[in-house]
């Protein structure tokens, strides 16, 4: 618990709404009781530049909070996912001759293009006129068009909405057996940097408090 505050401080991020949510997950009676405390971080994406931010963001975060870890891109080459020059099992030894205890996954699973209509708003021009005088406004034209003129309708617009689907999967390390899934889904990044960064403080504090990760 006293790591889990500890990560409410350190992870806290300015964003009111964030653009990342944890929208399920999924926790296996297999886990670790006392949680993960050496991550192996393995991002599965084609482009090498995104897949090294995201990977370096985790560990360091992770490293704020006292876990070890190692990202896939210090030690795996950067063609790997897309050969089979390496196989699963050298992959394993790979991992636990670093003594990890766990493996963490990171993929994309689906991205989707959604259209939404925004209303316009009526708006009050100027303030409106009060006291002598004011019933009699509209009586001829220029009293009408004083009256109305500042009230105007913004007009309406469609919105382009992007939204990223990812699974993140931690495996046992020496059972591989898969311990705890979830998915997160983000709407209209700004860029790789703040989603990196966004979604890294919110995986793992859902790790945290769902005790994939170690709290002492």
């Amino acid at each position: 618990m006293k790591k889990i505050v500890l990560a409410i401080l350190i992870l806290a991020f300015a964003a009111c709404s964030p653009s990342t949510k944890v929208t399920r997950t999924w926790t296996s009676p297999d886990k670790n009781y006392s949680g993960y405390d050496n991550i192996f971080i393995a991002v599965v994406i084609g482009d090498i530049t995104k897949r090294q931010i995201l990977e370096d963001d985790i560990h360091g975060k992770l490293l704020k909070l006292g876990i070890e870890s190692t990202a896939s891109n210090r030690v795996i080459p950067p063609n790997f996912w897309n050969s089979t020059d390496l196989t699963k099992n050298e992959m394993i030894q790979a991992i636990r001759k670093d003594n990890k205890d766990a493996i963490m996954t990171v993929s994309l699973v689906d991205v989707q293009n959604e259209q939404r209509y925004i209303p316009g708003n009526m708006m009050m021009g100027g303030p409106m006129m009060m006291g002598p005088g004011a019933w009699g406004a509209g009586a001829n034209f220029g009293g009408f068009w004083g009256w109305n003129h500042p009230m105007m309708m913004t007009p309406g617009h469609i919105v382009n909405d992007r939204k990223y689907f990812i699974e993140i999967n931690v495996y046992d390390t020496s059972s591989e057996l898969l311990i705890w899934s979830a998915q997160s889904r983000t709407l209209n990044p700004r860029s790789m940097e703040k989603f990196s960064s966004e979604f890294s403080e919110i995986v793992l504090l859902r790790m945290l408090e769902e005790g994939v990760l170690k709290t002492s």
